[in-house]
């Protein structure tokens, strides 16, 4: 859907998985002195093959050899991999800078050497599911769907709910599923399907009025009392659409498209950022995704801000071995980008750190591919998944959870250690224990989840 403010307008009404607007409100903190908690959801749209990134096996070791594959259930093929484009062929071979605690796979070399220190790596995820829908709406909300409708809120809206009201945009979401069950409509994600369509929402359409009726129609509207507000507000939905007119005039007022026009090459700034993104003229591309993630944090623009920054990972025939290497090292090398920009920007409110001291980053699929290569030179759906935090509130330089070595099935861990463990008291990783544990690390409420707390090895090192 394009999404001009008729739509904008028109999706309050939807319900749950859409959004709303309410009037800006100046920031109330409990805590002036310390900046507020940023967060960027960075999802790999169709499932990842986590051997190529994040859970990978030694190709050198005889365990993982093709010839070995009846008794490992492993096959990598990753000879068979091409990063196209002219580029050179990945090194095939595990990534493990000196100092790293955590082995990452082929694609993710740039990000690994660049930012291992700052990463926690979390494998065995369970996920009980291969369905897209169910695994993507399980990993927004942290809660398991029901059939295939979302359970609950997104992990945004929960978050931006319990901050308050305090950007323009309090949640923005990009190509990616946002839910509000229950909270203020503040909460609820601005869900835009690219980076045009962000500019769109922020400018005034073609049809709509011009200053002088504008002004007209702004003074009917204050002076004229509503019309049988009893009946008609008995809901709360006049209301609703009331404070989301003044939004919408907030966000066009506010000029705030200037952020992201990256097609702007009188910018200096802009320029900076397409040439460094690598973002094409569509603004539709991941690139323009992640550019846009930065600019959002940066100028305060959002709280919570969810991108898709890869797509077409459901790579079932022999397009396995170009497709998803390609757009899995196109992906992590954003995320580089990303993180790097993060670290090199000094903090608004407090100069001294960095945006990248207050940003907390999950990059998330919705399952992982099958350890063995299917008929049709492929890989199939997995129902084990593993997950990468980076950046504030998270352990450093740190792998959490395990898969099986051989067949990779999700692996029983320690809560307290994040190492596998047979005792009365392990568990097996779900993604509503990696999210709640991620939202109780950043002081937010986990009970939604009838948790009291998260687990003890999600906590960042004192």
């Amino acid at each position: 859907m394009h999404m001009n403010r008729r739509n904008v307008l028109k999706a309050l009404t939807l319900g749950a998985g859409t959004f709303a607007l309410t009037p800006f409100r100046a920031p109330l903190k409990a805590n002036p002195k310390e900046p507020l908690r940023n967060f960027i959801f960075c999802y790999f749209q169709g499932g990842w093959d986590h051997l190529l990134c994040l859970d990978p096996r030694d190709p050198n070791s005889a365990d993982f050899k093709d010839s070995n594959s009846k008794n490992s259930k492993i096959m990598l093929d990753w000879d068979r991999c091409d990063l196209g484009g002219g580029r050179s062929k990945f090194n095939v071979d595990l990534v493990q800078p000196s100092g790293s605690n955590i082995a990452f796979g082929p694609v993710m070399e740039s990000f690994a050497n660049n930012h291992f220190q700052d990463s926690c790596v979390v494998r065995g995820i369970s996920m009980d599911t291969v369905s897209h829908q169910v695994g993507r709406r399980y990993f927004i909300t942290g809660k398991m769907p029901q059939g295939s409708n979302a359970n609950g809120s997104s992990i945004p809206t929960q978050i931006v709910a319990e901050q308050g009201d305090l950007s323009i945009i309090p949640n923005l979401s990009v190509r990616v599923e946002t839910y509000n069950q229950g909270h203020q409509a503040f909460a609820s994600g601005l869900r835009v399907s690219s980076v045009d369509d962000l500019l769109s929402t922020l400018k005034d359409g073609p049809s709509s009025p011009k200053n002088e009726m504008r002004k007209l129609l702004e003074a009917y509207r204050r002076d004229v009392p509503d019309c049988d507000p009893v009946s008609l507000n008995a809901d709360g939905l006049m209301t609703l659409l009331k404070d989301a007119q003044k939004k919408s005039r907030v966000l066009v007022d506010s000029n705030l498209g200037k952020l992201f026009n990256f097609n702007d090459t009188s910018n200096s700034e802009l320029a900076a950022l397409k040439k460094r993104y690598r973002i094409p003229s569509s603004l539709s591309s991941t690139q323009a995704q992640a550019a846009m993630a930065y600019q959002a944090i940066k100028y305060q623009v959002a709280q919570c801000v969810s991108i898709e920054i890869a797509r077409g990972l459901d790579t079932h025939g022999p397009e396995w071995s170009t497709l998803q290497p390609q757009r899995l090292y196109d992906g992590f090398e954003l995320l580089d980008t990303l993180v790097t920009d993060l670290k090199q920007t000094p903090h608004p409110l407090k100069p001294s750190k960095t945006l990248f001291d207050y940003t907390t980053i999950l990059c998330f699929s919705e399952f992982t591919r099958t350890t063995l290569i299917n008929s049709r030179d492929g890989r199939d759906h997995s129902l084990v998944n593993s997950a990468l935090l980076i950046g504030a509130g998270v352990p450093s330089n740190k792998v959490i959870g395990a898969s099986s070595k051989f067949g990779m099935n999700p692996e029983a861990i320690s809560p307290v250690t994040g190492e596998i463990d047979t005792g009365s008291d392990a568990v097996v990783l779900t993604p509503k224990l990696v999210l709640a544990s991620v939202m109780d690390n950043a002081g937010y409420d986990i009970k939604n989840f009838r948790l009291n707390e998260g687990l003890p090895c999600f906590k960042p090192e004192s």
